[in-house]
């Protein structure tokens, strides 16, 4: 019976779903994370029907989005579990939307029943059990997040509770293990709930240990360290892959990042759109808005409200159980509610506690969005709202504890009213689906029959939801893609994506040809030059799409040799030596008020031209963004970088990361370490002729005559993305630093950007008006504030 009312509700909640499983995709968008959770889902299914041992060995993850990079896959949740329930399915009907769809649906019912078992066995009320299937299976958090497919995978948390009660109550070792498989299960079933799920069994285990006694407490101990060592060993193969990632690439959220998707006190009273009682009604939906931070508090990380009902169940149980034989499953469950609420508010609810936890405990840094720990709230809610179901029902029926003689007995239909109200509360029905997206297309069975096995671009290249549709149509022609679309992206593609704007540019043609693309697919036609070398070669042509090939030629690479460039002036004698440093303090200046933001000190080391820059954050800024950061270029006697090598301590964010410069070869090689970045297959990206690395091009600036009224433009590559700076008109005026009044040279650089994605940079500096032009402060003013860097302490070097 259970299984066949929660899936009348998962079919009515996802109305008309189950009507159109393959033309419609259970989500109210497609492209974005909808269509990323396709593309994963169908990489793994293909992985396990024609490649099984890919899955065996890791290989499966590095999949074919963001060529040419590693791991790929690791870049969100992998979904391989859920990938080899399915694969039977997938390689019947090869259908990766109808896959998708039960697999949401299966989520759905699969919670619910989960938690149905897991309170009619601890609380042992059937009616318990509904009020919490349904509130677990089908609240809000669900259908806020019906875009997010790996968000629905809370099936194991619920047994894993089970498994944990039945190792306090029997401390039996096979219940231990049993605890370590679905704990394991839970991790891999999702990545976010690795961490959610991990720290609610920390949680729950240390109360209903302490709820024991001294020696069963030492015994339980023992097995919940047997279960944690079975779920690691179960983790370990998947979590070594996620940790080499992460170390390859830095990923990781710092807690500015993770404030701005924190949930609000608010959040608590906000429903989904398709909420039936609340919802559409517009009673507990909030207009969009930003608040003084321009931090939304709306939207889908914010839609948690739990139900009137079932939080004055939960506050019954609570009352009740506490009172009773149950108190320590309360115990608990008050806990998790409490420890879920406070990190759900994210570093601005009780930093210390989410600070802490966010240095220390690995994959903690992943979570983009705090607001995602109140999936233990209801948790909490929904166990304590089975207890007070169960209470309320034994008091209308007479028994219980308080139903003696003289005892006031509840109605006897509070409980069944209640139970309709809870269901009535989570019912939703989706505001629109999207279609879904073509199983086949015609420049997916081109690529596929095409000859070669080289890389595809699908233009325009994007950093956002717009390559997720080429992602999904690779999953028919199988090819490496540069686009991606994804939790996190390789360091070198947001440049990528700055050179391709420029399409077909000789810079972008490079870019293509170093990144090993074979077919480039455009939305319109392309115009040949006439009489020049040109690499695109027509192949074919639909409606809304032409496939060019790229063909490299010692004609075309002559030509692109010559590409159009800002030619810097030579530098001049260099006013500076090794042994010279510079200290610097920096100030922010915003929302009013002007404070220390920390130091930065500038060096020039032996050999004669290695910059090293080192900077570290004040106390204050640390708690939102700590940095001890070292930046080193090591230049020629021209000032051209050979490498630039940075190490970024941001918390507990450890990034390494290199950039070779090859001018004869017109690119910039990236990788972890400098001989990563010069090893043959790095990572290779388009380089201006003699463009330098911004501290490399400050030192260069400081040679310059800067003569009053002169301009100077020059080309820099940062991080591999090339900008022209243009200093504008040089100026002389008198600034006051902490010593008194200096003479200066000022200089308003401008830099022209290919792709403005944000407010424009605006900065000023002054160097010292003499022959060692000294970098006396900067101001930089931004949609962040303003902040000032003063020289405080200077050493000229020998």
């Amino acid at each position: 019976m259970p299984f066949l009312i929660y899936c009348v509700a998962a079919i009515a909640f996802t109305w008309p779903l189950v009507l159109h499983p393959t033309s419609l995709l259970g989500a109210p968008i497609g492209p974005g994370d909808p269509y990323l959770n396709l593309w994963i889902l169908g990489w793994g299914m293909q992985a396990f029907v024609a490649d099984p041992g890919a899955v065996l060995s890791g290989r499966v993850f590095d999949a074919n989005i963001f060529h040419p990079a590693a791991g790929t896959l690791a870049y969100s949740d992998h979904l391989l579990l859920q990938s080899g329930v399915l694969a039977p399915l997938y390689a019947v009907t090869g259908n990766v939307v109808l896959c998708y769809n039960l697999l949401l649906m299966a989520s759905l019912v699969g919670s619910a029943l989960a938690m149905h078992l897991f309170v009619r066995r601890v609380v042992g009320s059937e009616g318990g059990a509904y009020v919490a299937g349904l509130a677990w299976g089908f609240g809000s958090y669900r259908f806020a997040h019906l875009l997010h497919l790996q968000l629905q995978a809370l099936y194991f948390l619920p047994l894993a509770f089970l498994a944990l009660h039945r190792v306090v109550a029997g401390r039996r070792r096979r219940d231990a293990v049993l605890l370590g498989v679905l704990a394991g299960l839970q991790a891999i079933a999702s990545v976010y709930y690795a961490v959610i799920g991990g720290l609610a069994l920390v949680v729950g285990g240390l109360v209903l240990a302490a709820a024991s006694s001294r020696r069963g407490a030492r015994r339980i101990g023992a097995r919940l360290l047997l279960a944690a060592v079975v779920a690691a060993l179960l983790v370990l193969p998947v979590g070594i892959v996620y940790a080499r990632v992460q170390a390859a690439e830095g990923f990781g959220r710092n807690l500015y990042e993770a404030g701005r998707s924190a949930a609000f006190l608010d959040s608590y009273v906000q429903v989904p759109p398709g909420n039936l009682l609340y919802g559409r009604t517009g009673i507990l939906r909030q207009a969009e808005g930003l608040d003084g931070n321009g931090v939304p508090h709306t939207g889908q990380e914010r839609e948690l409200f739990p139900g009137i009902v079932l939080t004055l169940l939960a506050m019954a149980g609570a009352w009740f159980g506490w009172r009773s034989d149950s108190w320590p499953l309360v115990a608990s469950m008050l806990a998790l509610a409490l420890v879920g609420f406070l990190l759900s508010l994210g570093p601005d609810g009780v930093r210390p506690l989410y600070a802490t936890l966010h240095r220390y405990v690995f994959g903690f840094q992943a979570i983009r969005a705090p607001a995602r720990f109140s999936v233990l709230v209801t948790f909490g809610l929904a166990t304590l709202a089975a207890v007070g179901w169960r209470e309320l029902s034994a008091r209308a029926h007479g028994v219980g504890a308080g139903a003696g003689a003289g005892a006031s007995r509840a109605p006897r239909w509070i409980a069944p009213v209640a139970l309709a109200l809870v269901a009535l509360e989570s019912a939703h029905v989706p505001v629109g689906l999207a279609p879904a997206p073509a199983r086949q297309t015609e420049v997916g069975r081109w690529l596929r029959a095409a000859p070669g096995s080289g890389a595809v671009v699908m233009l325009p290249l994007t950093l956002d939801i717009e390559s997720t549709p080429a992602m999904v149509q690779s999953l028919e022609h199988g090819r490496p893609i540069l686009n991606g679309y994804s939790g996190q992206r390789p360091a070198f593609y947001a440049p990528l994506v700055d050179t391709m704007s420029t399409f077909p540019s000789g810079e972008a043609l490079l870019a293509l040809h170093e990144g090993g693309v074979q077919y480039i697919v455009s939305p319109v036609p392309v115009s040949r030059p006439d009489g020049e070398p040109w690499p695109l070669v027509p192949r074919a042509q639909f409606a809304g799409a032409t496939i060019y090939e790229l063909h490299w030629t010692a004609e075309v690479d002559e030509r692109f040799s010559r590409l159009d460039a800002v030619v810097p002036p030579p530098p001049g004698a260099a006013p500076f030596r090794a042994g010279e440093r510079a200290t610097y303090s920096v100030a922010w200046d915003g929302a009013g008020v002007n404070v220390p933001a920390g130091e930065i000190a500038v060096s020039v080391e032996p050999p004669s031209y290695r910059f090293v820059v080192t900077a570290t954050t004040a106390p204050w800024v640390a708690r939102f963004f700590e940095a001890r950061d070292r930046f080193v270029t090591t230049a020629d006697a021209r000032l051209l970088p050979v490498v630039h090598e940075r190490e970024l301590n941001e918390g507990s964010r450890h990034v390494t990361r290199a950039y070779a410069y090859d001018f004869s070869g017109r690119v910039v090689r990236t990788g972890r370490t400098a001989d990563d970045a010069r090893a043959p297959g790095a990572v290779a990206l388009p380089l201006l002729p003699e463009a330098r690395d911004a501290l490399a091009a400050l030192f260069y600036v400081r040679t310059l005559p800067l003569a009053p009224g002169s301009t100077v433009r020059f080309p820099v590559n940062e991080a591999g993305r090339n900008l022209v700076v243009d200093l504008g008109a040089v100026t002389r005026e008198t600034i006051a630093l902490a010593g008194g009044p200096v003479q200066a040279i000022r200089l308003d650089p401008r830099i022209e950007r290919r792709v403005e994605r944000r407010t424009p940079v605006v900065a000023v500096v002054w160097l010292s008006d003499d022959e060692r032009r000294v970098p006396l402060a900067v101001d930089v003013a931004a949609g962040f504030g303003r902040v000032r860097m003063e020289l405080i302490r200077y050493e000229a070097g020998s």
